[in-house]
């Protein structure tokens, strides 16, 4: 293999990053001490989409790349994600549970997105959708609005990443009288009779115009939507993520995002950290220094991000 990306989420908000690192991961710590540091995009949809050297919009335009994936009735237009989430009543405000956490059918979603497109009718607005949690807007012009990529909001608080630009009143106040809408919906009252979580809110992000997608890869891996429809949209074969670096299908540039949120760790950092380790980072470290990989970039969403040869391998001093 010549190259190789790796893109690992971990989880927000984690104290004394080097120190965990080093005693769960030392191939990660050596890694990142004797990598040359590169330029960081917090989100892993701006990762996604500078690895596929897709410019910003006015936000990372994934909506429209994924609205091409699900092959929705028309890629032409301005696209939004609008995905149906869980707003949590918490002391410091409402917080975000992202529609993975939910466990929506196809039945329910289509049911909710009929009266939400029936009292938008006036408006001209209709979601579309194939998938129970992945739900899309298109618009015919672009308005004035840059929002704040889902991947961002896991349970974070709204207020500061709602919408902003002329047009976020607008749009927060149409979203605002459907999730009223939503709160007595009867998908919702089965969901409370249940003990299920309710679906009280949409998500608005990814907007933009279909961009052209283009690949240095040859490979692409993941185990997200948001990737399958970059390599789709690339013409990029595509693969789930296999469970070690060792059993990566031969090819000379791959991408790899192992992207599972944060809330899958079950709060034992160490111990997942420790099964990457074993299962990426050690071998990772291995092959750069025999040489059998060339160039590799290692992206930590939400920390940082180093670029790797083997001559950089071997700086045992750092």
């Amino acid at each position: 293999m010549k190259s190789l990306q790796l893109l690992i989420v971990l989880p927000a908000r984690q104290d004394a990053w080097l120190e965990i690192i080093r005693q769960a991961s030392p191939s990660l710590f050596k890694l990142l001490n004797r990598g040359k540091q590169k330029t960081h995009e917090p989100s892993l949809a701006g990762t996604l989409c500078q690895a596929f050297g897709i410019k910003q919009q006015q936000d990372w335009p994934l909506a429209p790349i994924s609205a091409f994936a699900d092959q929705l009735e028309s890629a032409a237009g301005y696209w939004f994600r609008l995905d149906p989430v869980h707003l949590e009543v918490a002391m410091g405000g409402l917080i975000l549970h992202p529609p993975e956490s939910l466990q929506l059918s196809l039945s329910e979603a289509r049911a909710l997105i009929a009266d939400i497109n029936l009292h938008w009718q006036r408006e001209g607005w209709e979601i579309q959708a194939i998938n129970p949690t992945r739900w899309h807007l298109r618009l015919l012009e672009a308005p004035n609005l840059r929002t704040t990529p889902l991947d961002q909001m896991d349970g974070e608080y709204l207020t500061p990443h709602l919408p902003r630009g002329a047009d976020a009143r607008l749009y927060l106040k149409r979203i605002n009288e459907v999730q009223m809408l939503m709160h007595s919906h009867p998908v919702n009252l089965a969901r409370e009779d249940t003990g299920r979580p309710v679906i009280n809110g949409l998500w608005l992000w990814g907007g933009g115009n279909l961009p052209a997608c283009k690949t240095k890869f040859d490979l692409c891996v993941g185990d997200n939507a948001e990737i399958q429809a970059l390599a789709y949209a690339a013409n990029c074969p595509f693969i789930a993520p296999p469970n070690a670096l060792s059993q990566l299908n031969p090819c000379n540039r791959a991408l790899v995002a192992l992207t599972q949120p944060a809330s899958d760790w079950d709060g034992n950092f160490e111990s997942h950290l420790a099964q990457l380790e074993r299962d990426w980072f050690a071998p990772l470290l291995r092959q750069l220094i025999w040489g059998r990989i060339r160039y590799a970039r290692l992206d930590l969403i939400g920390y940082r991000a180093v670029s790797l040869t083997p001559a950089r391998s071997w700086r045992l001093w750092r």
